[in-house]
């Protein structure tokens, strides 16, 4: 009669629950699971005893179980009948990973186990990843005959727990600074012109400002910190601090985020990265003017930084990787400041780059906003679009100067071109729903669809028609980045709504004389102004605060508001620490996840480039007055 498996009856009910958890425990490696997953996986664990020569379970049949030997000795015999002892008090491995079992097991003496069924232990796994290496390790054990490990890692040195003392002194400003505000409230409504509700949002401005400023947070909370207490203390209604989950920005960002997930997911950037290394030469410079002019030419099309970081980055991560650049050496991180200077760079040149540009663009007098539609924007700008272009490029080269040499056989590249084949399905969906928003942006002035309602209609289509996977949407999409653009666009409404832009225009130095008579010294005193502003406010509050208060003082002056639009939007973009950048988070979450760029050499070059700003306005004086500008 041939071996039969074990039926079912003879299964025994568990036993007291802490001996279970007790044998559970005792395994190597069921013992290092988090106990919340083991606590779920104990009402599921069975008691199974087996006599001596009985077959527990046959190679080729289904893996329902995996099991821990309690007591008695197990033998393994693999197809071609050779004898295989455990080396782990468990057998039945392949549960973890494999349908079938691989072995026989029988049992040489009289046996308990504990039985742990198949569906318990995926979901053990899923919540231990680090398990299945372990059990499939095990079960690679008992088939070589001898016991395998894996190398043990050195053990990191254990440092003592304490807070930083810059934390320390940052969470005692967040609580001090808004009780000094409150407490000199009298003061401040008078010396503002405030009302009580501007003052107490001051303070808890001044708060989520501080948790910025000290990094005490992941940045999207102190946001959510500023939205909640305005609603809770009643400070401006409730559409108004809300008014970034129902903004045209947050709209925009969402869409466009979910768009860069099918073009990353479906391999269509992966495809156009390796067409573009295909037709540039095989140089350094190439290889990051190419990567620069990806970002550029997004740069009128995707109105927001954020959304442009979300599609170029994965190109200078595949770029990086096929070009095999050494990781946070000097030619990868110029290539990451070639990835992030095309995306950021031409921000202030393009009046449709980002959504706060038509802010400063719906500033401007009726006749102005005739005359500056998007080429006579970018015709005006020009200059200073060219200045920081060459400017940057020579930075860039002489500051990540290196003696690396990267080179990508061209074979190897048409070998991955045709291994990829031609363009798949959701390729073309990704490329047409590209195509779509491109096209509806460029001719928006002929059908009058606003663009956040464009790639609304975009996203919709991913959505219904499957492009777009709902594990994609839920798990790939930045929603905390999205929670703090609305958290800020909220804070900027009830600015505005408070009246604090207003008071603080009051507390600025006089600069109408400026203007009308050295133009130059005004260009520097709002750099610094800009700059000072910048190390405390977001970058949105910063362009609507001061457009909605120099603008006027522009016109009054014989200077074209455009001109100081133009300037503020052109400074704003000047950022030293990487929380006053929310694009730039987003290329840090790359470098976070992976070792690509080095962070402090790529900080150090921004700093200084931010000088090239300061440089393309003086450039453009001339360009300006010779245009009836100035």
């Amino acid at each position: 009669m041939p071996d039969t498996p074990l039926s079912a009856t003879s299964l025994s009910p568990p036993g007291d629950e802490a001996d279970l958890l007790a044998a559970l425990l005792a395994d190597p490696a069921l013992g290092r699971c988090n106990y919340r997953s083991l606590a779920r996986l104990l009402p599921h664990v069975g008691v199974q005893q087996v006599a001596t020569g009985a077959v527990l379970y046959l190679a080729g049949q289904p893996a329902t179980a995996c099991y821990l030997l309690l007591s008695g000795d197990m033998t393994l015999t693999a197809p071609s009948g050779r004898k295989l002892s455990l080396h782990q008090p468990r057998c039945g491995e392949e549960a973890a990973e494999v349908k079938h079992y691989l072995t026989t097991a029988r049992a040489a003496a009289d046996c308990t186990l504990l039985s742990i069924p198949h569906d318990a232990l995926q979901a053990l796994l899923a919540d231990n990843p680090g398990l299945k290496t372990e059990l499939l390790l095990s079960l690679s054990s008992h088939l070589a005959g001898e016991a395998l490990a894996l190398p043990a890692a050195a053990a990191p040195p254990r440092k003592a727990v304490r807070t930083p003392t810059i934390r320390l002194v940052g969470w005692l400003l967040t609580l001090l600074l808004p009780l000094l505000v409150l407490l000199l409230a009298p003061q401040v409504e008078r010396a503002l012109g405030l009302e009580r509700n501007g003052t107490l949002f001051l303070a808890i401005f001044v708060a989520t400002v501080t948790m910025w400023v000290f990094s005490l947070l992941d940045d999207y909370i102190p946001g959510l910190f500023a939205v909640l207490a305005t609603l809770v203390c009643g400070l401006v209604p409730t559409p108004v601090i809300l008014s970034g989950f129902a903004s045209d920005g947050f709209m925009m960002a969402m869409s466009t985020l979910a768009l860069s997930v099918v073009v990353v997911s479906s391999g269509l950037s992966y495809r156009c990265m390796l067409e573009l290394l295909r037709r540039l030469p095989n140089r350094q410079l190439w290889h990051n003017l190419g990567l620069f002019l990806t970002g550029a030419l997004l740069t009128p099309i995707i109105p927001t930084a954020n959304g442009r970081v979300a599609l170029v980055a994965p190109f200078l991560a595949d770029m990086a990787d096929s070009l095999r650049l050494t990781p946070r050496g000097l030619a990868a991180t110029r290539l990451a400041a070639s990835c992030f200077g095309g995306i950021s760079l031409m921000s202030a040149t393009v009046m449709t780059s980002k959504s706060v540009n038509f802010a400063v663009y719906g500033l401007l007098p009726a006749q102005d906003q005739a005359h500056f539609q998007w080429l006579a924007w970018f015709f005006a700008a020009a200059i200073a679009a060219l200045v920081l272009c060459v400017v940057y490029a020579i930075g860039a080269t002489l500051w990540f100067r290196n003696s690396e040499a990267p080179r990508l056989p061209q074979a190897l590249v048409a070998a991955q071109l045709e291994l990829l084949g031609p363009l798949k399905n959701r390729e073309w969906a990704a490329l047409g729903a590209l195509g779509f928003v491109i096209v509806g942006i460029v001719t928006s002035s002929i059908h009058k669809v606003q663009p956040p309602w464009l790639v609304l209609t975009m996203l919709l289509g991913l959505l219904l028609f499957g492009t777009l996977r709902k594990n994609e949407f839920k798990e790939q999409v930045d929603w905390t980045f999205l929670l703090y653009l609305s958290g800020v666009t909220g804070i900027v409404g009830a600015f505005s709504h408070l009246g604090l832009d207003k008071a603080l225009g009051s507390a600025l130095p006089a600069l109408g004389g400026l203007l009308q008579s050295n133009i130059e010294g005004f260009i520097l005193l709002l750099f610094v102004i800009v700059c000072l502003i910048r190390l405390l406010v977001p970058i949105n509050a910063t362009i609507v605060i001061l457009a909605a208060i120099l603008m006027p003082l522009a016109e009054l002056n014989g200077v074209s508001p455009w001109v100081v639009g133009f300037l503020i939007l052109l400074f704003a973009e000047t950022w030293f620490l990487p929380y006053q950048c929310s694009y730039y988070l987003q290329l840090r979450e790359l470098n976070q996840s992976r070792p690509l760029y080095d962070e402090a050499g790529f900080l150090r070059f921004n700093a200084v480039m931010n000088l090239a700003r300061l440089a393309a306005a003086y450039a453009s004086l001339p360009f300006w007055a010779s245009l009836g500008l100035l």
